[in-house]
């Protein structure tokens, strides 16, 4: 057994309670499929090709396939992650943030400082990870006709669809999202719905580019389209609609079925409040790493971390679910405010925004109180 890297992820960039070292240990080679050529995908394939036989199957064809999601992120995380796969973040960064407009319910607005946010290629980014592995491109598979006893192991990274693992009842929120040219405003906003039934984001890349989008559970979009008709001169490059989970882990089980283990998105590691899922992809992508011990991956110890790195994601969707049925109380649930606050804070950096107690109570209070 040898280890090909140890990284303390503690004392590199975010303050978390994981304070043992990590390390991806490697043996033998294994059988290694992959289902879905997204974030943790391509992660994967590019950390796991080193040592082992893997192919990734991806639904999308070639010249079709385009990630999703509004390419935002945490310039220290990702740095980090790229840093492991042997690619420089700095290549791929579109725009560094300085403030995030909150434009709030009530007409108010919250001013959040960036402490690292960015929008990166998301695109390229990925198609690097990828350009040493072997992708079948244009290939829909199902764990019914999926050839299982080909592989080892057959990693589930197709997000919000779960293709290849049990279905489970879980929560969604409707989403679409437009990529546009000629675009003026140059900073990250985003414009909050009442009772956090969704939002409406709009966040710059780089040559007058920017995403714009909108979630909602009531399907309503505020905001979008009020942008269009204020921003006449926009140039619509590409539309894009995808359901967003934001589902926690713990009511997303089972993670695996036979040798199929779910991964990011598809075990429900993505940020509820926010339905980010970038940087919780990656971090379960890590978390599978480190759960390979000679030529095996204990399921049950990659099940155990998972679960309780995002346990405090319980919380959080707690909070969302009592906004959007109109039971939240700032009184009666100030200690589930306090712990989704305290867990935020120790991961500051991992947000790339300031994590703040008094502009968090101002938000959910506008988000409340109409």
């Amino acid at each position: 057994m040898y280890d090909i890297l140890r990284v303390d992820i503690h004392n590199i960039y975010i303050n978390s309670y994981n304070k043992h070292l990590y390390q991806f240990r490697y043996d033998i080679d294994m059988r290694i499929a992959i289902i879905g050529a997204g974030v943790a995908g391509s992660f994967l394939a590019s950390i796991l090709n080193r040592e082992h036989n893997v192919e990734v199957f991806e639904s999308s064809k070639r010249e079709e396939h385009f990630p999703v999601c509004a390419w935002g992120t945490s310039r220290y995380m990702l740095e980090y992650y790229s840093k492991l796969a042997d690619l420089n973040f700095d290549d791929y960064i579109l725009h560094i943030g300085k403030k995030i407009e909150m434009r709030l319910p009530t007409g108010e607005k919250e001013f959040l400082d960036c402490n690292g946010l960015v929008t990166y290629d998301k695109e390229r980014w990925e198609k690097d990870l990828l350009s040493k592995v072997r992708v079948n491109y244009g290939i829909r598979v199902s764990s019914d006709t999926f050839p299982l006893h080909r592989y080892d192991y057959v990693l589930d990274c197709t997000g919000f669809h779960r293709t290849m693992l049990p279905h489970v009842d879980d929560f969604i929120v409707p989403a679409y999202e437009y990529l546009l040219e000629n675009v003026k405003h140059d900073e990250f906003y985003i414009i909050g719905y009442k009772n956090a039934t969704g939002y409406f984001w709009y966040f710059p890349l780089n040559n007058n580019r920017a995403f714009v989008g909108a979630g909602d559970v009531k399907k309503v979009y505020h905001g979008m389209e009020e942008f269009f008709n204020e921003n006449k001169d926009v140039k619509i490059i590409r539309k894009i609609g995808r359901p967003i989970r934001i589902t926690p882990p713990t009511k997303m089980e089972p993670f695996s079925d036979r040798n199929i283990i779910g991964v990011g998105e598809s075990i429900g590691c993505v940020f509820p409040l926010l339905g980010e899922g970038i940087i919780p992809s990656l971090i379960c992508s890590e978390i599978l790493l480190n759960s390979i011990i000679s030529n095996k991956i204990d399921i049950a110890r990659y099940r155990n971390e998972v679960i309780k790195r995002f346990r405090y994601y319980d919380n959080v969707y707690r909070l969302v679910r009592l906004l959007i049925e109109n039971r939240f109380s700032k009184i009666k649930h100030v200690n589930i405010i306090y712990s989704i606050y305290r867990n935020m804070k120790r991961e500051e950096k991992r947000f790339g925004f300031e994590i703040n107690l008094n502009k968090l109570r101002r938000i959910l209070n506008s988000l409340h109180n109409i």
